[in-house]
């Protein structure tokens, strides 16, 4: 209900008081004149007098038989122009009953007709009472009239306090024009909480939680924007930045070196890109991050890169690494599609990595090729297989107990066409996507072999890595085994190392190239081990003849007691089949006084000794 009609309402109910009050009056004026003149009728008829001796003023009796048992009047109306068809007698009874108390003496029955008559008195009562109502009754009008357009007008001027933007210099409600500053400051605060609460979810939601840059959905939304800006036409500048190291420092340092290692391109990348302000960096993948650079030219990109170079260059000399990132830059223009910016991006990337140790390279034209990237790969590892090369390294296991043999673990560096060392990992991936990973394992095997005739002696052993689609390729197992069988001296010293994750992958597979090493004299060896209570299973089905604990473990071990119990079971469990077990990521004192303590065979990592060049590139 609104305030109007409730005003309107209560009006309508004074002024009903009011009339009924004055209809009351009347009513007890007129009932009391109508009382005197029954009077004197009843007493007209108690004398049964005649009606030519009836010259009363007010009343006209005529009668023709008295002493009635009920008296029936008719009336006239007062004024003469009409006459009155309303039973009266009946309604006088009921509204007058003082008047039928009157004629209550008449015992006869008779007609009665009369005229009212009033006095001058009773006449200027009327006429007042008339005058009154109507009064009352345009009152009533003229006081609804005035308070709705009071109301309107409140309205209209509250409307305008809370529209009013600037500061009046007086309000014409100033209490209300208070409270609703006060619900005005309430609500914003509340949009304002709502906001930032929306903002932490957006951030959350877009933001990578290790490196708090924007992640890789975010990052494609940004560069969809740029590319879609058609009515004001944008350019731009986009570097893929790939920490190619983050592979080989999870393997020997632990995962959460890897972590630091992230953590710390983030923060040269953002030294490196404070000077533009408009500038945006994102984390896209696991190694790879990215960086926007809106209204950039190509010479101020270049001068980007060769600072960016500096610092990386700087952060691989600091902290003992072959190379830590490669940059791509490419131009980003309004109207292109993503997908061809990202091609042109990933074969700069392709570019940088031939180059050297943390190169950046330029792509400003489409290719020609659909993937010049991989072409570029394919044309780098194609020569690599040729001209086998490769440089061999070794990082030496060392024994804790009399009955461990002497044992060193072999890697493989691949020389680009200008004797830079090409990153192991990214080359990997890419001989992975163009089908050279199972060629690759074969010219790596053969170049060890070829190396251990000359400095292989009885009583070392060394330990060969082999990539997954080696394991799961039957005509690789065969092309081993032949080889193997051709070299039978050399095959008793050499240990097969696979991932565990990779041996999980096909059982089957894995237990058919376990087998043949047993049968031609080699042994095998799984790695990365420790990562559950399948561990056993795999175990239990392969029996292989070494374990080497994965890094991961071994960086937890001396402050998690379920880390040590879960790696004492291991060891146990292992010494009972007549197996070997090596630590691997082994980088303080404490962790190898620990592992000494647990009867662990060897100890492997950068506290021991760091890769070193086994031979000279091999020809």
């Amino acid at each position: 209900m609104t305030d109007y009609f409730r005003c309107n309402l209560s009006i309508t109910f004074v002024f009903l008081c009011m009339l009924i009050s004055s209809l009351g009056l009347g009513y007890h004026s007129l009932n009391s004149s109508l009382s005197v003149q029954g009077s004197i009728v009843n007493d007209a008829l108690s004398q049964r007098i005649s009606l030519d001796s009836i010259t009363d003023n007010n009343t006209k009796l005529l009668t023709e038989h008295l002493g009635l048992s009920q008296l029936f009047i008719q009336t006239e109306s007062i004024s003469s122009s009409w006459d009155s068809n309303i039973n009266y007698p009946i309604l006088i009874q009921l509204l007058f009953p003082q008047l039928a108390k009157k004629f209550s003496g008449a015992t006869d029955l008779f007609s009665y007709k009369f005229k009212l008559r009033f006095n001058d008195k009773d006449n200027a009562q009327i006429k007042l009472l008339s005058t009154f109502i109507i009064s009352l009754f345009i009152a009533y009008l003229l006081c609804l009239a005035s308070v709705k357009r009071l109301l309107v007008k409140l309205e209209r001027n509250i409307l305008k306090e809370m529209g009013n933007t600037e500061k009046p210099k007086y309000h014409v409600f100033p209490a209300i024009t208070r409270r609703l500053a006060q619900h005005k400051a309430d609500h914003h605060k509340e949009l304002q909480d709502q906001h930032d609460k929306i903002e932490a979810l957006s951030k959350q939601i877009n933001m990578d939680n290790l490196t708090g840059l924007y992640n890789r959905f975010y990052f494609r939304g940004e560069l969809v924007d740029v590319l879609s800006e058609k009515n004001k036409p944008q350019s731009a500048i986009l570097a893929l930045i790939r920490a190619t190291a983050l592979g080989h420092i999870n393997k020997h340092r632990g995962f959460q070196r890897g972590d630091t290692y992230l953590k710390d391109i983030s923060n040269i990348l953002k030294q490196c890109t404070k000077r533009y302000p408009d500038s945006r960096l994102y984390r896209v993948s696991g190694p790879d991050f990215a960086i926007i650079i809106p209204n950039m030219t190509a010479a101020v990109a270049h001068k980007l890169a060769r600072e960016t170079k500096a610092n990386l260059d700087d952060y691989q000399s600091l902290n003992d690494l072959e190379n830590v990132a490669y940059i791509g830059i490419t131009t980003v223009h309004s109207g292109q599609q993503p997908e061809q910016v990202l091609a042109r991006a990933d074969t700069a990337l392709a570019k940088a990595q031939l180059e050297g140790p943390n190169y950046w390279a330029f792509q400003q034209q489409d290719a020609q090729q659909e993937n010049q990237g991989q072409s570029y790969w394919k044309d780098v590892i194609e020569e690599i297989i040729n001209k086998r090369s490769l440089m061999l390294l070794s990082q030496p296991v060392q024994p804790i107990h009399r009955n461990m043999k002497n044992y060193q673990e072999i890697y493989t560096r691949f020389i680009g066409s200008n004797n830079a060392i090409l990153p192991t990992h990214t080359l990997f991936a890419m001989a992975q996507r163009l089908d050279y990973t199972v060629k690759l394992d074969q010219i790596i095997i053969e170049n060890i072999i070829s190396n251990s005739r000359t400095q292989m002696d009885g009583s070392s052993r060394w330990g060969v890595n082999l990539t997954s689609q080696s394991v799961q390729s039957s005509a690789f197992i065969v092309w081993l085994e032949r080889l193997l069988l051709r070299e039978p001296n050399i095959a008793t010293n050499l240990v097969f190392e696979i991932d565990e994750v990779i041996l999980e992958r096909n059982i089957v597979s894995s237990k058919r190239i376990v087998d043949m090493l047993r049968r031609v004299g080699s042994r095998s060896a799984i790695s990365k081990f420790g990562h559950g209570i399948s561990s056993f299973k795999l175990f239990r089905e392969l029996k292989p003849d070494y374990i080497k604990i994965d890094s991961g473990l071994i960086q937890s071990i001396t402050d998690d007691n379920a880390s040590q119990q879960f790696l004492r079971m291991i060891v146990d469990v292992a010494h009972r089949m007549s197996c070997q077990v090596i630590a691997e990521g082994v980088e303080d004192l404490a962790q190898k006084q620990l592992l000494e303590s647990m009867y662990v065979d060897g100890i492997q990592g950068y506290l021991i000794s760091k890769p070193a060049p086994l031979s000279k590139i091999a020809c």
